[in-house]
């Protein structure tokens, strides 16, 4: 009797240690597992817009009522920026120049290539010359209205680089497809008809929606690496679902990454395998677009501008844009200004000195 004491006891003794030493296990891997968790979602914290991913487009007034409250004021550091330019979209760099006129990038495919006078590397005097335009041109409103209106803003083509002969606005290369232009504070309700602004007008600062004076930082941009959260707005041609903008939010593929991305397009016949990657003028990031949102702007966890989005593509169903970098962009405006004589340097300098 004893001994089948001693044996039951026994057996019920493994049975315990036994089952002890599966909870003890359990909850190492549940610790894990949460340590594993917390430590993804404390680096999307960091690197993100603020833990907000979406692997979709999101319209701007639904992204406004996500439950994320730095996410939120980061969308409206920046969306003010953001506009419309014909059936694309445009972003305002900064107002730092002597009259706080809106600096504004834009696609050379949204402007139309054969509207510039020549393809060569070229500036317009718009001080002399009037090439203003009201049609297709709008920014949110100054109070922060989500609905643009119907008012359209003077809108400026400033600046573009060299654009090669053989160059369409379809298969452009994203080193050529950028141009700079000014906004001054012209406005008029949109009626219909063709009506032109005067001259650009110095005297009167553009009024804009931005809170945080983001456009007059001193430091308005920066550069991406891989893995960067970046931040896309824009203006889909779509407007029936989205009427206001869309955003959309994503990763900086590395540069073996995107070369990879592009190799696997050319393979599978696509029109984008093509067009060939140049990390020093463009990144490309894991997020969606729509046709209209070329020209939008692209901005870090910060509200700093880091580009304009210019293509867009999917492959192995992952979304995929190719954004020119503010960094080339600045570059390449720069060089330029410095090889002008010291009268055109005078001419364009008002509207880019203040990032020079």
């Amino acid at each position: 009797m004893q001994k089948q004491q001693y044996q039951l006891t026994t057996f019920i003794l493994k049975i315990h240690i036994s089952s002890l030493l599966k909870l003890i296990s359990f909850c190492f891997i549940l610790v894990l597992v949460l340590y594993g968790c917390s430590k993804e979602n404390e680096n999307i914290g960091k690197n993100s817009p603020l833990g907000v991913i979406s692997s979709d487009l999101i319209k701007l007034e639904d992204a406004l009522k996500i439950d994320a409250s730095e996410f939120v004021s980061l969308i409206n550091k920046v969306r003010g920026s953001v506009g419309k330019r014909g059936f694309g979209s445009k972003v305002i760099w900064s107002r730092k120049n002597e009259n706080n006129l809106g600096l504004y990038i834009s696609a050379n495919h949204v402007y139309g290539l054969d509207t510039w006078p020549d393809r060569q590397e070229s500036f317009i005097n718009i001080s002399e010359n009037n090439n203003g335009i009201f049609l297709g041109s709008q920014i949110p409103k100054s109070d922060g209205s989500i609905s643009l209106g119907n008012e359209l803003i003077a809108d400026f083509g400033l600046y573009h680089p060299e654009i090669p002969s053989n160059a369409t606005n379809h298969s452009i290369h994203p080193a050529f497809d950028f141009y700079i232009g000014i906004m001054d504070n012209q406005r008029i309700q949109d009626n219909g008809l063709a009506i032109y602004p005067q001259k650009v007008i110095m005297a009167q600062a553009l009024e804009l929606y931005d809170p945080e004076n983001r456009t007059l930082d001193s430091q308005t941009w920066n550069k991406t690496e891989s893995m960067d959260t970046i931040l896309a707005i824009g203006y889909p041609q779509d407007r029936l679902n989205y009427p206001n903008g869309a955003i959309s939010t994503g990763k900086v593929l590395s540069e073996s990454e995107a070369l990879s991305a592009i190799a696997i397009l050319k393979n599978l016949g696509d029109e984008e395998g093509n067009i060939p990657y140049n990390h020093q003028v463009e990144f490309i990031a894991k997020a969606k677009a729509l046709p209209g949102m070329s020209g939008g702007g692209v901005f870090n966890a910060k509200g700093q501008l880091l580009g304009i989005m210019v293509r867009a593509t999917k492959v192995n169903n992952q979304y995929l844009i190719r954004v020119i970098r503010i960094t080339y962009i600045k570059q390449k405006l720069t060089s330029f200004y410095h090889s002008l004589s010291l009268s055109d340097q005078q001419k364009i300098r008002p509207f880019i000195n203040g990032e020079l």
